[in-house]
């Protein structure tokens, strides 16, 4: 056991957030994920709900996070579909330049053409459209509702697929 006071140089790094009550919170460098890591589908998910915090060296849910905003304006101005969809396609090649220049570069095995990019914009989406219905819909037990939510399940199903391959090619590495 260490018998000196914890002092500068015995702390681990730590970062201060501030919550939705103003209160600061230190948050230990070992809670936060590996930089390098790329989102899970829950946090896929909570970005493009707008409820996950932005993190330093996680753009990733920040750009799933505009790629929704973008696909909710698309809904609500079709006259601007254009433009929107140029914006989709930067970020979609933003996102999949970011993905291969990472150190760790991955390569994942795909079974489909699309890139990761492309799948995190699909993802994006299929929640817009499956939140729109569940709070635009007479009945929330709509069939149209519950398909909706299957179609986001199914590709937040396919991202951990290929998360998971891209993390394995990577260890083989």
């Amino acid at each position: 056991m260490n018998s000196q006071p914890p002092g500068p140089g015995n702390r681990r790094p730590s970062t201060t957030t501030k919550s939705a009550l103003g209160v600061k919170a230190v948050r230990n460098s070992r809670d936060r994920p590996p930089a390098g890591r790329l989102p899970d589908q829950r946090e896929l998910v909570a970005a493009f709900a707008g409820g996950s915090e932005r993190e330093p060296g996680r753009p990733l849910l920040t750009w799933a996070h505009t790629l929704a905003d973008l696909h909710r304006r698309r809904h609500g101005d079709p006259l601007a579909t254009a433009g929107i969809d140029c914006r989709r396609a930067e970020l979609v090649a933003l996102i999949d330049r970011w993905i291969e220049a990472e150190p760790t570069g991955r390569r994942a095995r795909r079974p489909r053409a699309d890139s990761l990019g492309a799948t995190i914009d699909r993802m994006a989406a299929a929640h817009v459209h499956a939140d729109h219905l569940l709070h635009s819909a007479e009945c929330v037990s709509d069939d149209r509702v519950h398909a909706a939510w299957y179609r986001l399940a199914l590709l937040a199903d396919e991202w951990t697929d290929l998360v998971t391959g891209a993390e394995q090619v990577r260890r083989r590495a």
